[in-house]
């Protein structure tokens, strides 16, 4: 039967296709293992205020053009590292209104939930991407320094106003909360409110478990006198050790401040 061309040529034919699909799946196998194992690359960024945050903004007047996490032609945000690596849209790295942008672009592209702990929050633009956040589904938890909370421009009211959960020191006289970080999408803390609220599917865990968690830290407030004029720093990061030391000591203040029975009550997560 072998001495046949057609037979032999059909045979050898029938054989390659088998093998090269053979080796075709065997190699996505491996790629698909070596994405779920391999250490993801770990970034950072540094947001620095000072002097010259303003000394551009004559050149922004009038002109809308900015970064944005969110295309004209895509459905989807884009992914947070992504945004963390793109190149600011200002030529002035101190630009305060690029570094405000990047904030929010970040906001804009968070998918499960926002922790954020600050000691003031009076950045309007920060706080309508935070509701724009919460509005898409996103799971969000602030802490305020209660002081902070009342001071003049203080967003406290208008965020609690969208139903945005907020806790504040208030029953701890004397002790200040003044951290400023924010961390979106902590597998930890997604893993924690998905479960409480029944939420969390098999799909859904894979997906936490591979997203991009950023963490951002420093001394700056969300105010625009942070941005604009004081001496600052934030740090955006990726590294997962501090994103999860982050989520926890979060996670603990936020059982901390519980509101006690005398106080207004919050949305309870």
């Amino acid at each position: 039967m072998l001495n046949s061309a057609p037979i032999r040529y059909t045979i050898y034919g029938t054989l390659l296709l088998v093998l090269s699909e053979v080796g075709y799946y065997s190699c996505r196998a491996l790629k698909n293992w070596y994405n779920s194992v391999r250490k993801p690359k770990e970034l950072w960024a540094l947001i620095l205020t000072n002097e010259q945050s303003l000394s551009c903004l004559a050149e922004h007047q009038g002109n809308s053009r900015k970064l944005s996490a969110i295309s004209l032609n895509a459905r989807e945000p884009l992914d947070k590292i992504s945004i963390i690596e793109t190149k600011l849209a200002c030529a002035n790295p101190y630009c305060m209104g690029s570094n405000i942008d990047r904030i929010v672009d970040l906001l804009n592209a968070t998918k499960y939930s926002i922790d954020l702990a600050m000691f003031v929050l009076t950045s309007v633009k920060i706080s309508k991407a935070l509701v724009k956040a919460y509005k898409r589904g996103v799971i969000i938890r602030i802490i305020i320094d209660n002081d902070g909370a009342y001071s003049t421009n203080s967003q406290c009211g208008y965020l609690m106003n969208q139903d945005i959960a907020i806790r504040l020191n208030s029953h701890l006289n004397g002790r200040l909360m003044h951290h400023k970080f924010c961390i979106l999408d902590s597998p930890s803390s997604a893993k924690y409110l998905l479960k409480k609220q029944n939420n969390l599917t098999k799909h859904t865990l894979k997906e936490i478990n591979n997203i991009s968690s950023i963490l951002m830290m420093g001394s700056a407030n969300w105010t625009i006198q942070a941005f604009a004029t004081n001496y600052e720093n934030i740090l955006l990061t990726n590294q997962k050790q501090l994103i999860k030391k982050y989520s926890d000591e979060f996670q603990r203040l936020w059982e901390l401040f519980a509101p006690t029975s005398s106080e207004r009550a919050d949305l309870v997560y």
